[in-house]
């Protein structure tokens, strides 16, 4: 079993692609839109990068730029790759447990009068309305970039399942204020 979150992985597995410096790992999870499905933020990069490197699955090496600035440039250590490679395997091989924040929601609706209750849910709906558009898009442009398959999945699994909370919020409504 690996030792590392998933927000470490993440960041291991951008690395693993290429070595990087904070700012450009900033400007790929931006461009891939990453902090959709990761929670990846500009402090979190550093605050994780620090980890890692005291857990030797990173280095920091500094190199100079073309106008004589230096930057630290992170790289895998042989043992970063090993722990991402064997983090992956883990991720993609057993369902996660998901706790929602909407379960808290429909265990305590009867505080809510009805009329409240159909507003909320046509918000929790316009919501996923949303999030679809937001996903489509991204997918569009995963397939204009031609992104290899795995990375446009990300995009049409999160559409799978807001497709599927759609049919079970206008059900669940529909049966609610039956």
């Amino acid at each position: 079993m690996s030792t590392i979150l998933s927000l470490e992985a993440a960041l291991l597995g951008l690395l693993h692609e290429k070595p990087m410096h904070p700012y450009e790992l900033e400007k790929t999870v931006t461009d891939r839109d990453m902090r959709c499905w990761t929670g990846i933020s500009l402090s979190s990069i550093y605050k994780v990068l620090g980890k890692l490197e005291k857990k030797g699955l990173v280095y920091a090496q500094v190199e100079l730029t073309g106008s004589n600035q230096a930057k630290k440039v992170y790289r895998l250590t042989p043992a970063g790759e090993q722990e991402v490679r064997e983090k992956v395997r883990e991720l993609v091989s057993e369902v996660e447990h998901m706790v929602y924040r909407i379960d808290i929601g429909l265990h305590n609706l009867h505080l809510l009068a009805p009329g409240e209750v159909e507003e909320s849910f046509q918000k929790y709906i316009a919501s996923i309305d949303e999030h679809e558009r937001c996903f489509t898009a991204l997918e569009q442009y995963l397939v204009k970039e031609g992104c290899p398959v795995h990375r446009v999945a990300l995009a049409k699994r999160r559409l799978c399942l807001l497709a599927a909370d759609r049919e079970w919020a206008q059900a669940f409504l529909a049966e609610y204020l039956a």
